[in-house]
């Protein structure tokens, strides 16, 4: 026989509800109290339906559901950052029990979409306070490298300097363009991770792209990332390119490392 508790717990002075366990009707009612001020999980026995733009649905078993004041609706499963199913901000929540079952019915009004949750079985359901960072920024972004090349063309190696920045071409848009102290154009790409043979592969058409319309010119290839899959440099050392490695130096800046 389940035990139905019913906890409330001020931490840091922070606000924690919380139900093990609860019958589905006080699941419901702790939701529809809840939901407009504080994210809730729900971890139950869990099957749902999505339509508007494509439709998906996923049969009966355990998941965590999480909800947010803004709209916010996520199904997770036991594997992998990204719900499921889900509905963005802007969303609204209702709540009912048909049947004995929890059913909650997230909506978007547009583009018109629909997540419909059961939730026959509701093991814990949990409101809680959270922050919110109003200034939040990530540092080391592939415009902040961009950037910081910009501000200081001798990242990339003494004499270089810019000629345009997201260059368009007909095979994509090239992150920097520019000049060695030799008079060679350098096509410059950014990767803010570590570069894989997708990211090699489109240096060289852009250097090609780039040969085509300069001939008679030397055209060289620079790609810029954090760290390159050793599959991906085979490419680059075949293709003649060539790698420069950031690290960061400090919260606010980096030094790029020549790898050749």
């Amino acid at each position: 026989m389940s035990v139905w508790v019913k906890k409330t717990l001020v931490v840091m002075g922070w606000m924690l509800g919380y139900l093990i366990n609860p019958p589905v009707k006080d699941a419901a009612q702790f939701i529809s109290k809840h939901k407009a001020s504080k994210v809730i999980v729900i971890y139950g026995q869990v099957e749902a339906t999505y339509s508007g733009r494509a439709s998906a649905q996923v049969k009966l078993m355990p998941r965590l559901i999480v909800t947010k004041p803004d709209g916010v609706l996520m199904i997770h499963e036991g594997r992998k950052e990204k719900p499921i199913i889900w509905n963005p901000p802007g969303s609204q929540l209702f709540v009912s029990v048909d049947d004995g079952v929890l059913v909650l019915r997230s909506i978007r009004r547009s583009p018109r979409e629909y997540v419909t949750v059961y939730v026959p079985e509701v093991y814990m359901v949990a409101s809680m306070e959270l922050g919110l960072t109003e200034d939040f920024k990530v540092i080391g972004t592939e415009k902040d490298i961009v950037d910081a090349i910009v501000a200081n063309p001798g990242l990339i190696e003494d004499g270089f300097k810019v000629i345009s920045r997201e260059y368009e071409t007909m095979v994509g848009s090239i992150d920097l363009l520019g000049e060695d102290k030799s008079g060679n154009l350098v096509v410059v790409e950014v990767k803010r991770s570590e570069a894989s043979p997708e990211a090699v592969h489109q240096l060289k058409r852009y250097v090609d792209y780039i040969a085509g319309k300069n001939p008679g010119r030397v055209i060289r290839g620079v790609l810029v990332a954090a760290w390159i899959s050793t599959s991906a440099y085979r490419y680059l050392r075949d293709y003649g390119l060539e790698f420069r490695r950031y690290t960061h130096a400090n919260i606010t800046g980096f030094s790029l490392k020549n790898e050749e």
